[in-house]
């Protein structure tokens, strides 16, 4: 009897795994409609506005205020990515027990990182005026985490006037759509952005 309740749970698993056909974030898949995605999100009380192939929403993940942003392919429409950027912080102190905080959430789904970026540009280092990099954007620091389905990166960036986090969740699958669809040599026209803006 053991045996077979053993190989059940295996067979349950394997099926399981193989149906992460795409990445998801939290009780999101990433893939399907924008709009969908944008109602999904506003259920967990997040507000904000779709323009395009993305929407960008803010409200409060896990007791701390975030912006997260959705883009999606240009001519299906189709989610590839989410972002996750957490409030910005005023010391480099601050910072770091932040990113070290998401970095460990991350590597209990994750495990260890795949790879781990850590480039500053003279005078700078991570001993030597680090915030005052990040706002010159002469750093580049993070770290990817690799998934069967795709990836997620954890950044330090400079947004809004402040040093901060950001966790962006990138299906593979999806993202191939977007580069097929043209996606990367799209041009945003900001003159047109306000009439295609929908809260």
């Amino acid at each position: 009897m053991k045996r077979v309740v053993i190989i059940f749970f295996s067979l349950l698993c394997s099926i399981v795994m193989m149906g992460e056909k795409h990445m998801m974030f939290r009780s999101l898949p990433i893939d399907g409609d924008l709009k969908i995605a944008v109602k999904e999100v506003k259920k967990w009380g997040f507000m904000g506005m779709k323009i395009k192939n993305m929407a960008v929403l803010m409200g409060t993940l896990e007791g701390e205020d975030v912006m997260i942003t959705l883009m999606a392919t240009p001519k299906s429409n189709t989610l590839f990515s989410v972002s996750v950027i957490y409030e910005g912080v005023e010391t480099w102190n601050e910072q770091m027990v932040m990113y070290e905080k998401i970095k460990a959430s991350i590597a209990v789904k994750y495990g260890e990182p795949t790879d781990i970026i850590n480039e500053w540009e003279s005078p700078y280092s991570i001993n030597n005026n680090p915030m005052q990099a990040f706002r010159e954007d002469k750093v580049k620091y993070g770290v990817v985490y690799t998934a069967d389905a795709g990836s997620v990166a954890v950044n330090i960036i400079y947004a809004d006037g402040k040093v901060c986090t950001m966790v962006t969740y990138l299906d593979e699958q999806n993202m191939a759509l977007f580069e097929a669809e043209g996606g990367k040599d799209m041009v945003i026209d900001e003159n047109s952005l306000e009439k295609n803006i929908e809260w």
